[in-house]
């Protein structure tokens, strides 16, 4: 490694370096402060202090079992140094450096911009220079944030009395947020996808070879992928184990279903052994669903792992199910079934039979099992309360959080003010809309009639910037979920739910059947809402208007608006 000035009249104060010896990444700042000390400063010219704090230059030689180099430059301010990485094993004619760096750098950033453009049309679709720079750049950070990770899972499941370890694991995976959230997840990752796929199959194809090899004899994939001491560092001991009897949204199947339909007989081809690799992962996948989160009734199905005995919660949580604090029946047991889950599973179905299919594969029990999931009248027996479909559970309509002492400390505790029965869970939001947005009823539906005839009512759900999670009329609008939980899935906009309506709308909009004309105008409107949202100078202003609080989820969901089919 080579550096120098930009500036020929800088000049380094200090510069030092230290060569660290299996040094984990997750303790390199405690490393580094350990390695610095207090050291004179002897050059020439003016300084704010005489005192440097730097690495002693005596102690820098490195070695081969060193796997760390930090340099360390001190420089009056202000300053620019350019710092090259080279190979001296390698003989060059010429440095990437200085005026030839930028000139190469040029070049590739505008092959990146002709590409972005070739995939997404955004300026032949009449986006200005605003929207693009914004869509290019949050593209970057997604597909930028792909990362190799290595390191065993902690899991538990009911045939284990204690957590164990996962067998030693690789995972190539984009991440919902570089800062925050460094590490895979389950059902963020289907919607990364959606977006990867569009730029390169060939990436699609092996983050979701690496999360289906995963995948243990039973078919069940961890759903938060937690490997190696440095992301173990960033999580809290209560969200490390994973329960081996827990789902999580298949939206693999989204990804994979909206890749199969986009390519061409000569991808489908080339990559032919893998996508039947794929297949197979896939079949084992869903049985492990079909047969663990079935529901108490045939063709329910119900997410595990909610909390029944707990009075810390206004309404326990399900993680499982992606929409973590969404309100659910106030009263877990084994007798509620979940809308969404059953929508998934139908989706899933569908996804697989189409699969299938493009293999030449038989693929008879899934395409019976889709046609059951897909029976619109089935679906409304189960799930429809007359006005919206919804869960089906044992629930109280009438229930808050209350000061209560426990010894010495005042702490909320839920308390039931009306005697819980098993019932439609009449809470308006997300749920209500899944078997409209992942297009498990007919276009000629008079369901999906209703639901797009009331989608812009007074029922709280539409904004200006998009959906809203939880209905602005409903008791559960923004109220927290415990003493310190704040709401998460009960009215903040979720761009991800809105791409999946926005492409919905799209769909209805196209096929024949009485709601086309609704549809085309909902799909204009609602896309012109979240598109602005997502741009930075919107959201600068949108923040906090009209008593919507917009949750948007950098790197996880603003990219979704790219998918061709939407733009």
């Amino acid at each position: 490694m080579r550096y120098k000035t930009v500036n020929a009249n800088i000049k380094v104060m200090h510069n030092a370096y230290n060569c660290g010896e299996n040094v984990p990444l997750h303790l390199l700042t405690d490393y580094v402060k350990g390695k610095l000390k207090p050291i004179p400063y002897t050059g020439r010219g003016p300084v704010v202090t005489p005192i440097i704090v730097a690495f002693d230059p005596a102690s820098t030689a490195c070695s081969e079992s060193s796997n760390i180099v930090i340099m360390q430059l001190t420089l009056p301010l202000p300053a620019e140094v350019e710092i090259v990485y080279e190979n001296l094993n390698i003989e060059r004619t010429v440095t990437l450096e200085g005026s030839y760096f930028d000139e190469l750098i040029k070049t590739y950033m505008d092959d990146f911009n002709q590409k972005f453009e070739d995939k997404f049309q955004l300026k032949s679709k009449g986006y200005n220079d605003e929207y693009v720079t914004f869509a290019r750049s949050t593209f970057s950070n997604l597909i930028g944030g792909i990362g190799y990770f290595y390191g065993k899972s902690i899991v538990k499941s009911s045939e284990v009395e204690k957590p164990v370890y996962y067998w030693p694991a690789a995972l190539y995976s984009a991440v919902p947020s570089r800062s925050f959230f460094p590490r895979g997840f389950l059902w963020d990752e289907g919607f990364h996808q959606l977006l990867i796929s569009k730029w390169d199959n060939t990436i699609s194809l092996e983050v979701i070879g690496h999360w289906l090899n995963l995948m243990n004899a039973d078919g069940w994939i961890p759903r938060e992928q937690i490997l190696g001491n440095e992301a173990l560092m960033k999580v809290p001991k209560e969200f490390v184990v994973q329960n081996a009897d827990y789902a999580n949204p298949p939206t693999m199947f989204l990804a994979l279903d909206s890749m199969f339909n986009s390519m061409q007989p000569s991808e489908i081809l080339d990559h032919h052994s893998t996508l039947k690799k794929v297949f197979h992962r896939l079949t084992l996948w869903y049985n492990w669903y079909n047969t663990t989160q079935i529901g108490p009734l045939p063709t329910t199905y119900r997410w595990r792992g909610r909390n029944g005995t707990t009075d810390r919660e206004l309404n326990p949580k399900t993680l499982t199910s992606g929409l973590d604090d969404y309100p659910r029946a106030t009263h877990p047991n084994d007798e509620e079934y979940h809308v969404d889950l059953r929508c998934w599973m139908a989706f899933a179905s569908r996804s697989l039979t189409n699969l299938g299919d493009l293999l030449g594969i038989n693929v008879d029990k899934y395409r019976e099992t889709a046609e059951i999931l897909s029976d619109n009248d089935l679906l409304k027996k189960l799930h429809w309360t007359g006005d919206y479909f919804a869960d089906y559970g044992l629930h109280s309509e009438i229930v808050g959080l209350k000061d209560t002492r426990v010894g010495q400390n005042i702490e909320k505790r839920r308390v039931v003010r009306k005697l819980p029965q098993p019932q439609f869970v009449k809470v308006q939001g997300y749920i209500n809309l899944f078997p409209f947005i992942l297009m498990i009823l007919e276009p000629t539906s008079p369901e999906l009639g209703h639901i797009l005839s009331t989608l812009k009512s007074d029922n709280g759900i539409w904004s200006p910037y998009g959906l809203c999670s939880v209905s602005r009329t409903d008791p559960y609008y923004l109220k927290y979920n415990t003493q310190h939980d704040a709401p998460y899935w009960r009215g903040p906009v979720w761009i991800n739910i809105n791409f999946l309506a926005i492409r919905a709308l799209d769909h209805y909009s196209k096929v024949e059947g009485p709601y086309k004309d609704v549809s085309k105008q909902l799909y204009t409107e609602l896309r012109k809402n979240v598109v602005r949202t997502c741009t930075v100078s919107s959201v600068r202003q949108a923040l906090f208007g009209s008593s919507i609080i917009v949750r948007l989820v950098k790197d996880r969901v603003f990219t979704l608006l790219l998918d061709g089919a939407v733009w």
